[in-house]
């Protein structure tokens, strides 16, 4: 019950960090939607990705603890996590390695620009963990809430062990 609970809280920490993630790179998408007119599919794309998880870990950070809950957001979170890995693909492809200035939008903001970088790649990684806890919470077997009890059938003349009385 121990290891459930660690599990437990191990994915509520990682849907947490994934939360915390998907609101920055949300955060400053918007922001470079909000003050420039580029706009290309892999800014979109991100700003999809990103508000898509932001509302689903809302609800993620909560549900390891409901009683019943055993890992059910493992599908969710393995796809979501092939969903980041090529966010962070395309904010690399677009903003790392010298091109942070050529590339919009707002071409000075490079600090911006690599902040995007790191948190695709931690919501990444977190999500690939949160697919290892998932599994072992999916794994973990199930202990019963009511286990049933045991009944003794009622001792009768009938069903009475025999007993030798040589006396």
């Amino acid at each position: 019950m121990m290891e459930q609970l660690t599990l437990r809280s191990l994915a509520t920490a990682n849907h947490f960090m994934v939360f915390a993630s998907s609101v920055i790179v949300t955060g400053i998408i918007s922001h470079f939607l909000k003050v420039d007119s580029f706009r290309n599919a892999h800014i979109i794309y991100q700003e999809v990705i990103a508000t898509i998880t932001l509302a689903v870990s809302i609800v993620a950070m909560v549900l390891p603890f409901i009683h019943r809950y055993k890992g059910y957001l493992l599908p969710f979170n393995l796809i979501v996590s092939y969903l980041w890995l090529t966010s962070f693909i395309f904010s690399t492809q677009d903003w790392a390695g010298g091109r942070c200035p050529l590339n919009g939008p707002g071409s000075g903001d490079c600090g911006l620009k690599k902040t995007v970088i790191a948190f695709n790649f931690l919501a990444l990684f977190f999500l690939l963990c949160n697919v290892v806890v998932e599994g072992l919470l999916w794994r973990e077997p199930r202990v019963p809430v009511n286990p049933p009890s045991t009944k003794e059938r009622p001792v009768s003349d009938a069903t009475a062990p025999e007993t030798s009385s040589n006396v």
